[in-house]
């Protein structure tokens, strides 16, 4: 357990080192294809989630990749070429491309131990866009098989630094204060600490060891350049083609999102109207009982005249009985003359 937290650990620091300035993508591009793996050997991904793979399986942009002492993995890379990572290295694909054009690019992180590397057509047709950086360099490429290797503080193989031996093609080793072009058969070194210049090392060091594949690994750079025009060209067609699929179905993907549009629209409107429809329920009631509110207070109003017109008849006609009985009783002066003196 302690050596996995390790190791992620390891990874982590190795892409901070070259995550600087790298546009990060939405969606990892495969990077390339598992052909061999020994021994122990883990991936992490962006999440930093470890994983096992096998023979078959994709390694993708921003991963990293973690060998034991006895591990050993092989990649065919999606611009046709190979990478073989040693044993005992911590390293990570922190950007990668492969789709044929100008955009192509390849950037790898190293920390720790060393891979032996074959550049497919990025390295050939885009060679400034392809790099391994370390904590102490930068080593760019032209056509290369190459193996750059990393001796942290901590160990006691060789002095600390950077190292790049060179198999075919050319590299350059490049860091703050200068740099140094490296060609077949030769080795540079950037060290760990100080401010030197890179330098070439009189004779490659002993700690490049080959491993049981090397026969097999060595074959690669040859068999690489043969095929990676075709290769490139290849990948150039197909994405031409789905891009012109693409250009032709945009009028149906067209159609298709207005149509959706219309039914969310549809749809959105009903919900409007299926919330409004109470509220409209209640403000016609309410119109409707003011309408009929000031019918009502009329009919209230007329009953209460009645009902006084009613009272006030009831009140008047006892004293007309009355009066016309006193009339009854006295019918006024007689002779209907003058009274008598």
């Amino acid at each position: 357990m302690r050596r996995i937290l390790l190791s992620l650990l390891c990874i982590l620091a190795c892409q901070g080192v070259a995550a600087q300035n790298v546009p990060t993508a939405a969606t990892p591009s495969p990077a390339g294809k598992v052909e061999l793996v020994e021994g122990d050997v883990s991936i992490y991904d962006k999440s930093k989630k470890p994983r096992r793979v096998a023979v078959g399986d994709s390694v993708f942009e921003g991963e990293g990749i973690v060998t034991g002492k006895d591990g050993e993995l092989h990649l065919n890379m999606e611009d046709g070429g190979f990478i073989a990572v040693r044993p005992g290295t911590k390293m990570s694909i922190v950007a990668y491309q492969a789709r044929g054009d100008e955009g192509d690019k390849g950037l790898f992180s190293l920390l720790e131990g060393t891979f032996r590397s074959v550049t497919g057509w990025i390295g050939k047709f885009n060679p400034r866009s392809y790099q391994v950086r370390t904590p102490t360099a930068t080593i760019g490429v032209r056509g290369t098989d190459h193996e750059p290797l990393v001796i942290p503080e901590s160990s006691k193989d060789g002095e600390p630094g950077t190292y790049d031996k060179v198999n075919a093609g050319g590299t350059t080793i490049q860091t703050r204060h200068g740099s140094i072009d490296v060609k077949p058969n030769q080795a540079g070194f950037a060290p760990w600490r100080g401010r030197p210049v890179p330098r070439l090392l009189p004779q490659v060091p002993v700690f490049f060891k080959a491993t049981r594949h090397e026969a097999a690994i060595a074959a690669r750079h040859e068999a690489v350049h043969k095929v990676i025009d075709q290769r490139r060209d290849e990948r150039r067609k197909v994405l031409q083609e789905k891009k012109s699929k693409s250009e032709m179905e945009k009028p149906e993907r067209r159609k298709v999102d207005q149509e959706r549009k219309k039914e969310q629209e549809a749809k959105h409107r009903e919900q409007r109207e299926a919330r409004g429809k109470p509220g409209q329920e209640s403000r016609q009631k309410d119109q409707q009982e003011r309408a009929f509110k000031p019918r009502e207070a009329r009919d209230t109003e007329q009953a209460g005249a009645m009902r006084r017109r009613n009272l006030e008849d009831r009140r008047e006609k006892p004293l007309q009985e009355r009066d016309a009985r006193k009339w009854d009783r006295d019918p006024g002066p007689r002779g209907g003359g003058r009274g008598r003196d």
